[in-house]
């Protein structure tokens, strides 16, 4: 047996059965190999860098480590955004690199892989022989599962075409993983118990991490008893959707009514939720308001922009405790869920004025959030537009959205969604990205169509990078310098293979969607917005203006 062929063992023995690359000379023996397996599929993508946002979308979803393959050298320099991006996103990814062999007299190539893969915030672990190869692999994963984030896994291109002389015995990392914990002691719940009842304006914030941990029955339970609101990250969007009491997601993307009776709580508990800078707006959202977090990680990273309480469990487990304590002491309050509150909740929406210079951004939003099918996967790329994603798209049940914005970084949303879509295959999938940030990648048009997946893809076309022109409006300087001819990204993609529509109204993009879903494999929908049109945030913090951004009402 040769090591690539025992590799190739390692990596479906870990749970791999999808992996996402670029071949090259580092990494071609261990591709063949893995591909002699029937059951083993393989995404061949037209950039390092997203095959490992594929990877990392592909996680997410499915629970499973995301795993990529590259080249040495060039192969993994490609790929520092995207691993920051799976740092920041704490998801289980592990890139398999191949490495110069030290001292090859054609060292073209080499350069410190470890120094380059730490300061993109990846774990690094290479492969330092065949008799410790089994345990140095196990270590690679296990620490992409333990620590949810990225993991380099480094193989020398010398090592990988040696024969073994034994039989090559794998213990895949699952086996030695620690038992967590995920009921937390009485003792440990008593202080967030002790607030919530004292509370008299409390609201429940649930993150990615309630959703992961189901805990939607039992929070609803919690809320009810202590009369809080519900509220969620913008990874949680949409799941509370329905719920009377449901005032959307908390943070810089929360709707007009949201901020107001979010400045009034007394009591914000975070479950599943990192209530981080964003969430909270910088500790400005709820100044009045003292807060507690469940979350599944030991101890926060930080001490973060507004420090509480912090209690390790399962968010339903621990959610499900407390609520036994409050039944047994009898609680029930009123607490937020007043007349008064129920005023703010049913006040009419604004009317904005539509604009004349590219389609309203606004009903685009709604109509584009209410054709979604039940339980569709919805991914979002980053830029200004995911805004108006956030705080105008209206989320139907069970559809499940992925937003690429954790680094920051425009560009990264079709390697996401690829990956999305490549883990939950015949789920209806619609993505969304911003037109500067496809041209940073257009050519995963190609991966989309070669590997026969269905994606509808909207294109939030502003012919410019949006945040960047509003900026530049807002400093007096000539927004021009962002903007340019917008290409015709329907015969793009159709030069791919895939087809599409060039919208004319945002009443169409229902019937667009419908007709891209009945067609299936890529099909792109051009929606020429607004460019001068701000979001809220943007609106507030770049211009001084009030938000009006409305709540967003349950879709029937």
């Amino acid at each position: 047996m040769k090591v690539y062929e025992a590799i190739a063992q390692s990596l479906i023995a870990e749970g791999m059965t999808d992996f996402f690359g670029l071949m090259g000379d580092g990494n071609m023996w261990l591709w063949g190999a893995l591909c002699r397996n029937p059951s083993i599929n393989p995404y061949n993508a037209r950039h390092e860098a997203m095959a490992v946002s594929m990877a990392d979308g592909y996680a997410r979803t499915t629970g499973k480590v995301g795993v990529a393959l590259v080249t040495c050298g060039p192969g993994l320099t490609q790929c520092g955004t995207s691993l920051i991006a799976a740092y920041r996103g704490k998801t289980p990814v592990v890139l398999v690199a191949g490495e110069i062999e030290a001292g090859a007299k054609n060292s073209m190539q080499s350069m410190d892989q470890r120094r380059f893969a730490e300061a993109s915030s990846a774990r690094f672990h290479t492969i330092t022989s065949i008799d410790n190869m089994a345990e140095e692999i196990a270590e690679a994963f296990y620490a992409a599962r333990l620590y949810r984030g990225p993991v380099v896994l480094n193989l020398p291109m010398d090592l990988q075409e040696e024969e073994f002389d034994w039989d090559y015995e794998y213990r895949p990392s699952t086996q030695f993983l620690p038992q967590r914990m995920e009921t937390p002691s009485p003792e440990q719940l008593a202080p967030v118990i002790e607030k919530l009842i004292a509370a008299e304006r409390p609201v429940i914030i649930a993150g990615r991490g309630a959703r992961a941990a189901n805990a939607k029955e039992e929070l609803i339970r919690l809320a009810d008893r202590v009369g809080a609101l519900l509220a969620t990250s913008l990874q949680g969007k949409g799941y509370f959707a329905g719920h009377p009491w449901d005032i959307g997601i908390a943070g810089a993307f929360a709707s007009a009514p949201s901020e107001q009776l979010l400045a009034d709580a007394d009591f914000v508990l975070g479950v599943g939720a990192e209530l981080g800078y964003y969430t909270t707006e910088g500790g400005l959202l709820f100044p009045s308001a003292e807060v507690a977090r469940v979350d599944i990680k030991a101890m926060p990273e930080a001490i973060g922009v507004i420090p509480g309480l912090y209690v390790q469990g399962d968010a339903r487990k621990a959610v499900a405790a407390i609520n036994e304590a409050l039944e047994a002491r009898q609680v029930r309050k009123e607490g937020l869920r007043t007349a008064a509150t129920r005023a703010v909740l049913d006040a009419p929406d604004h009317q904005f004025e539509p604009p004349r210079d590219g389609l309203d951004p606004r009903p685009l939003a709604r109509n584009l959030g209410a054709a979604l099918p039940k339980g569709a996967l919805f991914t979002c790329g980053a830029g200004h537009f995911f805004s108006w994603i956030g705080m105008y798209s209206p989320l139907p049940e069970g559809v499940e959205i992925q937003y690429s914005y954790g680094f920051g970084a425009v560009g990264q949303g079709i390697g996401v969604a690829i990956g999305t879509g490549a883990g939950n295959p015949g789920r209806p999938h619609i993505a969304v990205e911003g037109d500067g940030s496809l041209m940073f990648n257009i050519q995963e048009l190609e991966t989309i169509v070669r590997h026969k997946m269905q994606m509808v893809l909207v294109v939030w076309n502003d012919c410019g990078y949006g945040a960047e022109v509003h900026k530049l409006v807002a400093k007096g300087f000539n927004e021009k310098l962002a903007q340019w001819e917008s290409p015709d990204f329907v015969a793009l993609a159709k030069a791919f293979g895939g087809d599409g529509v060039l919208l004319k109204d945002p009443a169409e993009i229902g019937g667009a969607i419908a007709e891209g879903l009945r067609k299936g494999g890529l099909y792109l929908i051009d929606a020429r917005v607004s460019p001068s049109t701000p979001t809220e945030p943007y609106a507030k913090v770049h211009f001084g203006r009030e938000s009006h951004a409305p709540l967003l009402r349950p879709v029937h």
